[in-house]
């Protein structure tokens, strides 16, 4: 690289890499609502454990196909339907079930579907914090500025000498889309019901700024424009 004057400081490229990758989930979120109505507190309550204990057997019932079980939430509260007449307990917990073997989520969601007062949402398909997609995008987006970087060099006859500058422009997580919700599921009577699921791919977005030095450009470029004109 050419030493450079107040007057001409050595040329530098700053250059944005991108990289979008397309990608299979990895988990799956579904979400079982327990919500119980009775004609007091005590016994929404009882009701409430009752049926939250089933969700749990199904959970347990698929092994390690559910990574976790999670409760989300909690409520007791009075229920006012008619002004004329007493607010009715109602009782809930919200639960969060994280599946990690994508092929179990179908015959999961209607095990759990076939329980009285069970509503079932999702799921919601994602990849894991660490997945190895995340880094991938990461990879990309800096080979992408490399060779951005250097076709500008190039088209003013110039090459790069050094790297001064990488910033992370926002990548892994963000970006990912995500499944819709399924609308709340009524209780399943039969039993061959079966929920043949296609699992959206995933985009992963990486970004990266670059900031490159590089040799002195050919001057020629733009200075026979400049004698011509």
């Amino acid at each position: 690289m050419s030493s450079s004057t107040p007057d001409h400081p050595s040329p530098q490229v700053l250059v944005r890499g991108e990289a979008v990758l397309q990608v299979e989930p990895e988990v799956a979120d579904v979400w079982v609502t327990v919500r119980v109505r009775a004609r007091d507190r005590q016994t929404a309550l009882e009701r409430c454990r009752a049926v939250q204990d089933q969700v749990a057997a199904v959970a347990a019932a698929a092994g390690d196909a559910v990574e976790s079980v999670e409760t989300t939430s909690v409520s007791v509260h009075l229920e006012v339907r008619d002004r004329r007449a007493p607010g009715e307990p109602v009782a809930s917990v919200q639960t969060r079930l994280t599946v990690g073997r994508l092929d179990a989520v179908g015959d999961l969601v209607v095990a759990l579907g076939r329980l009285d007062d069970v509503e079932v949402s999702g799921p919601g398909w994602r990849l894991r914090p660490d997945s190895p997609a995340v880094e991938r995008a990461r990879l990309e987006a800096v080979h992408d500025a490399v060779h951005r970087a250097r076709q500008y060099a190039t088209a003013f006859g110039a090459r790069l000498t050094a790297l001064l500058e990488v910033s992370d422009a926002g990548m892994g997580g963000g970006g990912l889309r995500v499944a819709g919700a399924m609308t709340a599921m009524a209780r399943f009577e039969s039993s061959d019901i079966q929920f043949d699921l296609a699992p959206p791919q995933q985009e992963v977005h990486g970004a990266v700024e670059v900031r490159f030095a590089m040799s002195t450009p050919d001057g020629s470029l733009w200075s026979a424009e400049v004698n011509g004109t």
